[in-house]
């Protein structure tokens, strides 16, 4: 009698074959979605403007020891240059100064020669342009990020959420005492309380500042309302909220922060690893179908 391969069994094994594919490709996006995060002008600078900004980066390298922000700007008319970073507040001197030295050789290898650019790494972000931005509010390009882990009762964690950030951003914007910075925990359940954070750059106004909150909370709003966490990089402010005290020490979050090109590289090998990996499993399970074909093809 001749030997036949179930198509029932054929069909689990494609299934499970696109299932473990498809896993493997989330799990080498989601390494892709860590930082450094940038938005770069790709408008090429001159010699002088290369020269004046190595010079303001200097700058900001030589003050993250001794202030969590910082803005400046040096050089004359077409080759003048705009210069900022910020450092959570919660974070501890040292490690903002860890988090802008990574942000600055990140920003000239992501951005090399560009007239205006901007990278968020974990805990501080670092910007310049050509063009004078101090003291002004630029939400262009806000970027909104969710943690995708599940979470239960969303409709519940939405109102709770709101009603936080409501709160928070009144008072990082016109308590003159926070420095345009606070946190908030919330009992939410048993065991996970919700915390928040808000921050605006100190060259804002307080309106300014309020404005960027509310942007940063519709942008949540519209990208994550139903996450368990979720945070917007902007260049005048920045929020984030989870089911945990991340800005306490509770994860790896307050961590030095990754050597630069380093993520990239890691993304860059996992990506050709699991490449090669699903190649070599869709080749063994062809040549087994294969193998089988033939075997049934000899027998009848």
């Amino acid at each position: 009698m001749a030997y036949r391969l179930p198509s029932s069994e054929k069909t689990i094994q494609l299934l499970w074959l696109c299932f473990f594919i498809s896993n493997l490709l989330d799990l080498a996006h989601a390494d892709a979605d860590n930082p450094p995060y940038k938005a770069c002008s790709n408008n090429s600078a001159n010699s002088q403007f290369q020269n004046n900004l190595e010079i303001i980066l200097s700058y900001l390298r030589s003050n993250a020891s001794v202030s969590k922000h910082y803005n400046t700007f040096t050089g004359n008319d077409l080759d003048r240059i705009y210069a900022q970073y910020m450092c959570l507040n919660y974070e501890t001197n040292d490690n903002c100064r860890k988090c802008i030295a990574a942000a600055l050789e990140v920003i000239m290898q992501l951005c090399p020669e560009d007239k205006e650019a901007i990278v968020w790494e974990e805990t501080c972000q670092l910007r310049y342009s050509n063009q004078s931005f101090l003291g002004h509010l630029d939400v262009s390009g806000n970027m909104a990020l969710d943690n995708k882990e599940d979470l239960e009762n969303p409709a519940q964690f939405i109102l709770v959420v709101n009603e936080t950030l409501n709160d928070l951003a009144r008072q990082v914007a016109f308590n003159s005492s926070t420095n345009m910075y606070a946190t908030r925990k919330v009992a939410f359940t048993n065991t996970e309380p919700l915390c928040a954070l808000m921050q605006c750059s100190t060259d804002l106004s307080p309106d300014d500042c309020n404005t960027c909150l509310r942007i940063a909370m519709a942008n949540i709003s519209s990208c994550c309302s139903a996450s368990r966490g979720g945070r917007v990089l902007s260049r005048s402010c920045y929020l984030r909220y989870e089911l945990y005290a991340w800005y306490e020490g509770a994860n790896e979050t307050s961590e030095s922060p990754p050597v630069p090109g380093k993520s990239n590289r890691r993304t860059i090998w996992i990506i050709i690893i699991l490449t090669v990996a699903a190649a070599l499993l869709v080749v063994g399970i062809l040549g087994s179908l294969i193998y089988c074909h033939a075997m049934r093809n000899g027998k009848e």
